[in-house]
């Protein structure tokens, strides 16, 4: 299932917080292009073996680079219908400066937005776009 531009971000299913950026980013992906999963899915162990839960989201580019961080929310923002003095203030930022505060909320993720008893998908995202 390849298309122009695609990209696949992988998400922490238990964590609230990875919850609803992917729902945001759902939401505002107007060409339906970003396809979500999870660390727990059947499509992430058979192409992807070697990814392991951490403290960051994933995206994978249609060139199957794997992005991470800040490095990711760049790579998202461009395809996301976002207020464009945001979405250049996160361009223009040094990827250590965002990776800062990534790390930051990231370890601290549960303790501050709460955690699903199991590995969820959030229900508003389009099933098409769910790679289980």
């Amino acid at each position: 299932m390849k298309i122009k531009n695609e990209i696949i971000i992988v998400f922490d299913g238990f964590c609230i917080l990875c919850n609803n950026y992917t729902s945001w980013l759902s939401k505002n992906n107007p060409d339906k292009n970003i396809y979500f999963t999870n660390f727990e899915s059947k499509y992430i162990k058979d192409k992807y073996p070697k990814l392991k839960l951490g403290n960051t989201v994933i995206v994978i580019n249609e060139k199957n680079d794997i992005l991470t961080k800040s490095k990711a929310i760049k790579y998202c923002i461009n395809y996301i219908r976002i207020n464009i003095i945001i979405k250049s203030i996160i361009n223009i930022t040094p990827n250590f400066i965002i990776d800062i505060f990534y790390d930051l909320i990231a370890k601290n993720r549960y303790r501050l937005f709460g955690k699903n008893d199991s590995c969820q998908v959030p229900k508003n995202i389009n099933d098409k776009n769910i790679l289980f």
